[in-house]
């Protein structure tokens, strides 16, 4: 069982700092450091000195969603010329996916839109934009990927 009453208060204060110094959002901070601490918890339990692992959990999740510094400018690839096999392949991927999202519930094919069109949203902007629990966002993309995936497979079965 996590300890969330117990050490969501200074740990609020510490990611707040950390997101402002990584350019990071703190709430979708937060929130990526407690499912990490629930994955943890559920498979190995955790650490005796929960607090100071979760501080370094919470820097290494900064760090990673910092994107590693500043963002540089990348040269325009040309699109290389595809073969028939290509484009037939790539239309039948295309197809599946298209027929998957057709059979997802409304919910989950709205926010999979939205996150198709504005990948950069935060989960903040999400829930704002699809008027949901800011909470709920992940757990909700997690599930409906989950879904989508398990849909495209079916349909390329058939």
């Amino acid at each position: 069982m996590l300890p969330v009453t117990e050490l969501r208060p200074a740990l609020t204060a510490f990611l707040s700092v950390l997101a402002a110094g990584t350019g990071v959002d703190a709430d979708d901070l937060e929130q990526s450091v407690w499912l990490r601490a629930m994955e943890r918890s559920r498979t190995s339990g955790l650490p005796a000195d929960a607090r100071n692992w979760l501080r370094g959990l919470a820097v290494r999740e900064a760090l990673s969603g910092r994107g590693g510094g500043p963002e540089t400018a990348v040269a325009r690839v040309t699109q290389r010329h595809r073969g028939p096999e290509e484009e037939l392949l790539r239309a039948e991927r295309s197809e599946s996916l298209r027929r998957a999202l057709d059979l997802v519930p409304s919910r989950c094919r709205e926010l999979l839109e939205e996150l198709a069109a504005s990948p950069d949203l935060t989960y903040r902007q999400l829930a704002d934009r699809l008027d949901l629990p800011r909470g709920s966002i992940g757990p909700l993309r997690s599930r409906c990927l989950g879904r989508l995936r398990s849909l495209v497979a079916a349909v390329r079965e058939e």
